[in-house]
This record gives C-alpha cells, structure tokens and sequence, in this order.
C-alpha cells in the first residue's frame, strides 16, 4: 500500500496577520469608547438614586422631628459659650430619627460641637462623635474623602445643606436691623412650624445638596493657597467686613473686591451649623460658576453681638452632571437643572414669599 503523504504547501501559514490584529484592537477600541459612557450613565444613575433615598431618610427624620416637637430644628443653635460659637446644627438634633440614638446620647450638647483654644480642656468631650461618618449624609457621587481636619482635629462631613432662604443673614435679629429676617426653614435658633409655610410644603425646598471640601482647614492656614487651585471647594472671606446685603454688595466685596482668605470647610462637619458649611441660600442658582461668599464679622469673632451681621452667598453644588437634588417640605425629592429661573429658584427657598411658581419651571 502507497502512503500518503500531506505537505504543507509553501507560503500557507496559520494565525492573524499583523493588519488583522490591528483590525481587530481597533474594532474593540470602538466598542469600549461606545460602551463605557453607557457604563458610567448606569453607574451616576445608581449613584444619584441612593443620594436621592438619602434625602428621603433625612426627610422622614424632619418629619418625625416635627411631629416630636411642632417644630423643625434649628438651622444652628448659638449660645456663645465661653465665647465661642456653640453652633449645634439641625442635624445635630434629629440623630435619633436618623437612627443614630447612640451617636446622639454620646454627645455633650452642653459643650462645642469642637475644640477651641478659648474654651476648657473638657470641649473634646464631643471629638470622637463628631468624627463618626454617618453614611445617609454622604453622596456617592462625591468621591472626597469622608474625614477632613479643621484646626487639630478630624471632622466627619455631609453632603446635605440647610436653606436659609432667598436672603443673606443667617441671624434671627440681624444687623443692621434694616436687614430682612432669613425667610427660609433654617436659621439662627430658628422654630419654624409647619403652618408658618405659607407657600406650600410642596414649593418650598428643606435641604439641597453640597460639595464636600478635601482640603479642609488646618490650623494656621489662610486657605489662599487652595482657593487659588480650586475657588469653588470652600467660601471667600473678604477684607471688607461688611455684611451682604444685597447682590451688588456680593458683586463689590466678593467677586470684584479682595479676599483675606479662604475656608475649603464646605459640608466637612455635619454637626455643625455654619454658613458655607451646613447651610446655604437661594441666592443664586445651583452650581453657579462664581465664587460662593460670606460677609459680615471676621471669621474668628465669636461674640454675640457681632454675629448679627454674619452673612453669606453660598449656593447648593453637586458632582450630579446637569443639577442637584433637592429635599421639599412635602418630603418629596426632585432633580433641580442648573438652568433653573433665578427668580424661580429664590422662590422655592422662602416659606411665605407668595411667588407663583409652575411645576414646570423646576
């Protein structure tokens, strides 16, 4: 029997070729350029719904609050102790109804919220609660870290900030007393009941998002340095200690006048109730490019009579593309854009501004 033989004939070879392969990367490279935006819409969409059940949870613990006490807590609770601020803020208060009862008993309500050079040693009592990172009060969206420094110490933040209206004060008897009262839900010692929101639980925003800071505020800092990097992670303190009183002091003192220095402590202590910090006003539209402001006292000046004229211009932010959440008094949450009317978004700020509002117009 013959045998049969195969060769392989010359010039036949198995495998990609070089143009083949580089076919083949350029096909994939287009389907992961066309993939990965789709990805990261999915992922955003993920992250947006969570920080919207945040605001939900927040929302039933004000309400619950109110129930509780016939009134929504106080945007910051001043007492001057010793001097020094003593600014509880509103979410401070309603741990219990955030399901944070052990946080809350730990605190000593009765000293700072945070250490401070004038008070006694017994003011880092409150060091270690303030610290604990309570995740209803973080956006997912935000990637910045969880604990930031003020001073000495580390300080857990929130994404979530207190309106105090379409106004610039934050005191319940400004100065000078030309100034109107804040119009929003919190404020200075503020006890707003629900039938003194004339406008409507459903026109009226409670807590809007914000942009937590990672630089924060260290001891013996001016902050020049961050602001010059990145202006919109903190608020402006202007040489010129004039309260804001109106858009054309804005205008002069912080966006045409010299700044003194800069605080990068947006949203790093929930536990406390500070312009800029956990609490904001509708001022201007969400993430308006300009620099966000407070006017008034020196920002050390913890006297009582001085924190009258404490002012601000700070305006809600977010890492959502487009807009921010908003929590409304009715508990509902809703996507504002940042192309929302000026007056319009003014309007949903006040509790009895009597502005006639469309749902369409947010």
């Amino acid at each position: 029997m013959r045998r049969i033989t195969l060769q392989r004939l010359p010039g036949k070879r198995s495998g990609f070729t070089l143009i083949e392969l580089l076919v083949v990367i350029s096909v994939i490279g287009v389907l992961v350029a066309l993939l990965l935006p789709a990805v990261q819409a999915a992922r955003e969409a993920a992250r947006r719904a969570q920080c919207t059940s945040n605001l939900k949870q927040i929302g039933i613990a004000l309400s619950s609050y109110e129930n509780a006490h016939r009134v929504y807590p106080p945007g910051r609770i001043s007492t001057y102790l010793k001097g020094n601020g003593h600014c509880w803020g509103a979410f401070s208060q309603v741990l219990p109804q955030l399901e944070q009862g052990p946080l809350f008993d730990s605190l000593n309500f009765q000293m700072n919220p945070e250490p401070d050079a004038q008070s006694d040693s017994f003011a880092t009592v409150n060091v270690t609660g303030t610290a604990t990172v309570i995740a209803s009060l973080l956006c997912p969206s935000d990637g910045g870290p969880a604990l930031v420094t003020v001073g000495q110490s580390l300080y857990a933040g929130s994404n979530y900030s207190l309106s105090a209206g379409s106004g610039f004060t934050v005191a319940k008897q400004p100065k000078p007393s030309t100034m109107p009262r804040p119009n929003g839900l919190f404020y200075e010692d503020s006890t707003i009941a629900v039938a003194m929101i004339r406008d409507g639980l459903t026109q009226t925003v409670a807590i809007s998002e914000t942009v937590r800071s990672s630089s924060g505020a260290p001891s013996n800092s001016s902050g020049l340095d961050i602001f010059a990097s990145d202006p919109l992670s903190g608020y402006a303190v202007p040489s010129n200690s004039h309260p804001l009183t109106s858009d054309q002091d804005y205008l002069s003192i912080c966006v045409e006048g010299k700044i003194n220095g800069f605080r990068a402590t947006r949203g790093v202590m929930w536990a406390y109730g500070d312009p800029g910090q956990t609490i904001y006003n509708h001022r201007r539209p969400p993430n308006d490019p300009n620099l966000d402001c407070r006017g008034g006292l020196p920002h050390q000046t913890n006297l009582s009579d001085p924190w009258k004229s404490m002012t601000l211009n700070v305006t809600s932010r977010s890492r959502h593309p487009g807009g921010v959440l908003s929590l409304f008094c009715d508990g509902r949450v809703q996507f504002v854009k940042n192309s929302v009317n000026r007056s319009t978004w003014q309007g949903l700020g006040t509790l009895d501004g009597a502005e006639l509002i469309s749902a369409t117009e947010f």
